[in-house]
């Protein structure tokens, strides 16, 4: 994916003023310098220019929507004030000319600074948020078949004519088509994830700051993955070098470092750095700014991320994800709460130099080492306190055996990864949610993937295009409750996009089967039938207490009884975006609402309970058409005096009474007295619900739930009441 930049095109190359230091936020600070068009170190030349027409910048309607030239496609340039240029930027009401110096000003204009196409701050566009898993793009219907919205980097020829959208194919994603838009319009969704839930969020340093470091972090695994795919290591990588020229225009050979391809894939995503490293293609963006340029610029600084050098890691006050382990490594968290991802090489000594025990935390991921953890030492040393496991060893400086041993676990886990692709199937048993990952391969991105729950396992799976399943993982033990976005890895798009379905087979929804669906998210689960052939006009949707229950009507079922349960649903609320592989028209389907008729139900006096229990009002809503029975339950030491059923009273009144095939309103009143009665005898073929009374063997017992055939002497559901006389 793309994000481009707005300094080229002022007509002033600047050169880098890293802030002091040589670490990630460094690293950072640099680029946003670079990135955004506002560079604090020009703070004189922009007072002294307020008003002359120093640059030469895009012609824009507003902050993001560039005036392209109809003819060629190409952005119009026309010279520009400072103050145009931080008006076209959308930053002119941040710039106080009283206050010319003020770094914080400037950094406000950075993080709200938009280009002319739409890039925001660090220069972020949808595309880059998307992989980042902070966004969900805008989804178009052409043609009948519906594509996913947003910008990407095209020739400019492709707006010749002034169009503004353009299917496109997505490079590197196996033949994604996309319907690209000229600029970044922003008209998705944020899912919410770290806090962003709006473009204006979005502009809040803190979540940029956030923002970026996920974007490098997928690019980082997608470069090392296209690394891994063309037999490249990254030491090999590393190792490359091209002919370039600095600032000046001196001809000089660019090295590559992990910070100057971080930048380098920025700018022209982690596929054209890949290309970069593995066949030597040098890319341009929008401006000519080729990617070489920011390889040499923003080089040489510490980042995150470790190679198979003796580095030193460095993080900020943020909190990070850094990794090491590769070599002899020093790592410096910077403060925050901080996950150290450790890679396996025998021999290596890493050093943590200000760890903080109880706040963060080493997790072993990707090792082929099984039970890496199993004969782990914790001793003292001179310098702190030295870990040492599978031929490798850890020093945290400043910290104590007595403290790791407290909860080691809290010190350092293992974390296993299980790998979802187009195929294949899975099952593992004991998946931790917060340090195992599901991680995705091949351009798998969350609008792939499809989740459900069985009575033992959650399953997460990538649907075809046929609305089979045929690549899974099952989790056993898991639900879907347990889904959160942190047990993915290297899945693109917003995990508002993981969709819920009840797959419906031949085996799960079988001749006769009844199936019970107790996690319904009715925006977001579709009820799949692919291999059923059925259409609208054949299924029966109907509502039994809180539940809707799905089955075939008479002329369909040939005698198949078949039910699917949804609990807790109301038939109204399903559409047909809740079905797939369904023919014909949700309106042909039979909805089955079920009348209620109110019965007013109460005690008169004290010595009992009505059951089921009315409401504030005394009135219970009974379903209609069907027997309706109310109990009457007596306290110890009372039973049932007297029962009259709208106003009439009831001969030999017994612990219940029902009406049946229910259809009008009524109206219920019963009296309870000192004594006791036996309730009518346990009969092993009737069905019982909690608050039922029976007798059994001269005893009177209690249904706590529903149940049949369940004898009452044997426990559970039933409860011993009190001798019956």
């Amino acid at each position: 994916m793309k994000i481009t930049k707005t300094a080229a095109i002022v007509g002033l190359l600047l050169t880098s003023n890293a802030s002091a230091g040589t670490g990630v936020q460094s690293f950072l600070d640099s680029l946003r310098d670079f990135e955004s068009g506002i560079n604090p170190n020009l703070a004189n030349f922009y007072s002294d220019n307020l008003n002359n027409p120093v640059y030469t910048y895009a012609k824009v309607s507003a902050p993001g929507r560039m005036i392209r030239d109809c003819a060629t496609g190409s952005m119009i340039p026309e010279p520009t004030t400072i103050s145009e240029f931080f008006t076209k930027l959308g930053i002119d009401d941040i710039y106080n000319p009283q206050t010319p110096n003020d770094p914080q000003m400037f950094k406000n204009m950075q993080y709200n600074s938009m280009n002319a196409w739409g890039f925001v701050g660090y220069q972020l566009g949808e595309a880059v948020l998307i992989d980042a898993g902070y966004y969900s793009p805008k989804v178009v219907e052409v043609d009948g078949v519906e594509y996913d919205s947003f910008y990407v980097f095209v020739d400019d020829s492709t707006w010749i004519g002034c169009e503004t959208e353009a299917l496109v194919e997505i490079v590197g994603s196996g033949g994604n088509m996309i319907l690209a838009t000229d600029v970044n319009k922003w008209e998705g969704n944020f899912v919410g994830k770290n806090g962003v839930n709006s473009f204006q969020d979005l502009l809040i340093p803190d979540n940029q700051e956030l923002v970026m470091r996920d974007a490098m972090r997928f690019n980082y695994g997608v470069m090392t993955q296209l690394l891994q795919d063309a037999n490249m290591t990254w030491s090999q990588a590393l190792a490359k070098s091209w002919p370039g020229t600095d600032d000046d225009g001196n001809a000089i050979q660019v090295q590559a470092t992990m910070s100057g391809l971080l930048a380098a894939a920025h700018l022209r995503g982690a596929w054209g750095t890949a290309r970069l490293l593995t066949n030597d293609e040098i890319t341009c963006d929008e401006l000519g700014t080729c990617i070489t340029k920011y390889v040499h610029k923003f080089g040489g600084y510490n980042t995150i991320f470790d190679t198979p050098e003796n580095d030193t890691i460095e993080g900020s006050q943020y909190d990070e994800r850094l990794s090491a382990g590769w070599g002899n490594d020093a790592v410096i968290t910077g403060g925050g709460s901080d996950i150290i991802e450790l890679h396996e090489q025998a021999g290596s000594i890493t050093t943590l130099n200000d760890f903080t025990i109880g706040d963060d935390l080493i997790v072993l991921r990707d090792w082929q080492t099984a039970s890496p953890l199993a004969n782990l030492t914790v001793a003292d040393v001179a310098q702190g306190v030295e870990l040492t496991f599978s031929g490798q060893t850890i020093l945290i400086k400043n910290a104590s055996a007595s403290q790791v041993n407290q909860n080691t676990a809290n010190v350092i886990a293992e974390s296993k990864i299980y790998e979802i692709a187009w195929s294949g199937t899975q099952t593992v048993n004991g998946f931790n949610p917060l340090l195992d990952k599901v991680r995705g391969t091949a351009g798998i991105g969350f609008k792939h993937l499809k989740a459900y729950e069985t009575d033992t396992s959650l399953v997460v799976g990538v649907q075809a295009q046929d609305g089979g399943i045929y690549s899974s993982i099952e989790l056993v033990g898991l639900t879907l409750s347990d889904l959160t976005p942190e047990m993915f890895d290297n899945v693109t798009g917003g995990f508002d996009r993981l969709g819920y379905i009840v797959p419906l087979s031949n085996q799960n929804w079988g001749w006769n089967v009844e199936l019970t669906i107790n996690n319904f998210d009715i925006d977001k689960t579709v009820i799949s039938m692919p291999l059923f052939n059925y259409s609208y006009s054949m299924l029966v949707l109907a509502q039994e207490n809180n539940d809707t229950v799905i089955t075939l009507n008479e002329s369909s079922s040939q005698g198949d009884q078949k039910r699917l349960i949804l609990k807790n649903i109301d038939v109204t609320s399903l559409t047909a975006a809740n079905f797939e592989f369904v023919s014909g028209s949700f309106s042909d389907a039979s909805i089955e609402i079920p009348v209620y008729f109110d019965i007013s139900a109460q005690v008169i006096g004290s010595g009992g309970a009505i059951s089921p229990t009315p409401d504030a009002s005394n009135v219970i809503a009974a379903q209609g058409n069907q027997d309706f029975t109310i109990n009457f339950i007596p306290e110890a030491g009372y039973r049932v005096a007297s029962v009259k059923v709208d106003g009439t009273l009831i001969a030999n009144p017994q612990s219940s009474y029902t009406f049946s095939n229910l259809s009008a309103t009524h109206s219920v009143e019963v009296t309870f007295e000192l004594g006791s009665s036996c309730p009518t005898a346990w009969d092993s073929t009737a069905i019982y619900v909690g608050g039922d009374q029976v007798t059994y063997n001269g005893q009177t017992y209690e249904a706590k739930w529903w149940s049949q055939n369940h004898q009452p002497d044997l426990g559970d559901p039933w409860k011993l009441v009190t001798p019956c006389n």
